[in-house]
């Protein structure tokens, strides 16, 4: 198919003639010389926001899907270092929406009655639908919000900020695919088996519905889409079922790790996969690409309703993921919550107006989205916020300095990535530092035999990170 993409370069306007302005000096003296002032260049309009967060898809699986290259990756900017500041999907999507680290948040983990959507209520009114609404868009978001979303509320409760919404209520969910439960601006609704019920489907039409809906209305538009795939148990649609016939776990030097002496407790207890294990894992991997699909084609919908409503030109899109997965590294299969980096990293690609096509090896994270967003939209950036805009890379226009290191927690566990290392201390007191740049996959744990300085280097280093807020965490 076909489709009009919006990230299509626009190209400058015209020049306006200057105005010559005559001043004279009074009393009939002669006029003095014509003052050539130039007139302001008009303000480009702030662009029509999407920002897609997938479920659980690392970078390596983002790899592997056919489409995408050319709906984003080959018409935009990739971020090829981008991390989850908490990789567990709760938190990750509690620091997307508020810009901030979840020891500023306070969003740890996934479950009510204590955390996901009940930490983060606390949050709402300082989150990026409230923020862009104020700004003048038009907001909705369609599909998944907060893990544990609406636990205590009532199922027909909508957060604040957002002008349509389609939440999925993982609360209450007994299907993330099919069988589920959405709040569809305060009305409930019930999906059940049949094929159109497929959760991506379903959220593809109202995203669509939401883009025409808006047709001539003046405000710029955000969606917030949050589809459920890849994610366990990543069940595909039917169409999809031929696809990816000979897809596996990644076959990496981690997969199925053997030496795994100096590794924390938690890899130690793994056993060394079996035939029937490997086997297991390259059938879920193939079930998770299929279920990517939809997603795939999610896009190039929206893609296409943006140009069939004149928006397509003046449109920003953001894919990325909440966390991603181990698939067989360091012997584990569905894991997430750690800082190797299949699980800590995530796709992270944007396209639109002036977005260069390319790749940057900045270091950026989730807590950068908001920022980035919010100056888009011409918005003052909160000073709660702890990440930074990417603006200037969306520009292309490099900041001279940018940040050396992030911080990747997980509730106790913490973790410092830097280009050349990534220094890990396990919440057990257990410690790994890799050489990323000889070791890119983190076979070799380096942290018995590292240099007493470099380490000590690396451990303040992570501790300031791990203190900071607002301003001082964005050197």
């Amino acid at each position: 198919m076909s489709t009009t993409h919006p990230g299509r370069r626009i190209a400058a306007p015209a020049a306006v003639l200057a105005s010559a302005l005559l001043s004279g000096c009074g009393g009939g003296s002669p006029p003095s010389a014509p003052a050539v002032v130039p007139t302001p260049s008009p303000a480009a309009p702030r662009p029509n926001i999407v920002l897609v967060v997938t479920d659980d898809l690392d970078v390596p699986t983002t790899l592997e899907l056919p489409r995408l290259p050319d709906l984003m990756a080959n018409r935009g900017l990739t971020f090829t270092r981008a991390y989850a500041a908490q990789p567990l999907c709760g938190p990750s999507r509690a620091s997307i929406l508020t810009g901030q680290y979840s020891h500023n948040h306070g969003v740890v983990d996934n479950e009510p009655p204590t955390q996901g959507f009940v930490a983060f209520r606390r949050h709402e009114a300082q989150s990026l639908g409230p923020w862009l609404k104020a700004a003048g868009y038009r907001t909705s978001l369609v599909g998944k919000y907060i893990n544990g979303y609406a636990w205590g509320t009532g199922t027909d409760y909508i957060p604040p900020g957002w002008d349509d919404w389609y939440g999925h209520l993982t609360a209450t969910e007994d299907g993330r695919y099919y069988n589920y439960w959405v709040n569809d601006n305060g009305k409930v609704e019930r999906f059940g088996e049949r094929p159109e019920d497929y959760s991506a489907d379903v959220e593809t039409r109202r995203a669509v519905r939401f883009i025409r809906e808006a047709a001539g209305r003046p405000e710029p538009l955000f969606l917030y889409l949050g589809p459920q795939a890849p994610h366990v148990p990543s069940t595909y649609a039917e169409r999809h079922g031929s696809d990816f016939p000979r897809g596996l776990a990644p076959r990496v030097p981690s997969f199925n790790l053997g030496d795994v002496t100096l590794k924390p407790s938690w890899v130690r207890q793994l056993p060394l996969m079996s035939e029937a294990d490997i086997e297991l894992a390259d059938r879920l991997q193939r079930f998770r690409l299929r279920s990517l699909r939809a997603v795939e084609e999610m896009v190039e919908s929206v893609l296409l309703a943006l140009a069939e409503t004149g928006r397509a030109e003046n449109a920003l899109l953001v894919f990325t993921s909440d966390n991603g997965l181990l698939m067989g590294q360091q012997r584990a299969v569905r894991r997430k919550a750690n800082p190797y980096e299949e699980s800590a990293g995530i796709p992270l690609i944007v396209r639109g107006p002036g977005v260069p096509v390319g790749r940057t090896d900045a270091l950026v994270l989730t807590i950068d989205l908001a920022p980035t967003l919010l100056e888009l939209a011409g918005a003052p950036v909160p000073d709660s916020v702890d990440g930074r805009s990417l603006v200037p890379f969306l520009r292309g226009a490099p900041p001279a300095s940018w940040r050396t290191e992030v911080l990747i927690e997980n509730g106790d566990t913490r973790s410092l990535r830097t280009p050349e290392w990534m220094y890990n201390h396990q919440d057990t007191e257990e410690f790994e530092l890799y050489d990323m740049r000889a070791d890119p996959y983190q076979v070799k744990n380096l942290y018995r035999t590292a240099q007493p300085a470099l380490l000590e280097s690396l451990r303040k280093r992570m501790q300031a990170l791990a203190e900071c807020r607002g301003a001082s965490c964005r050197g």
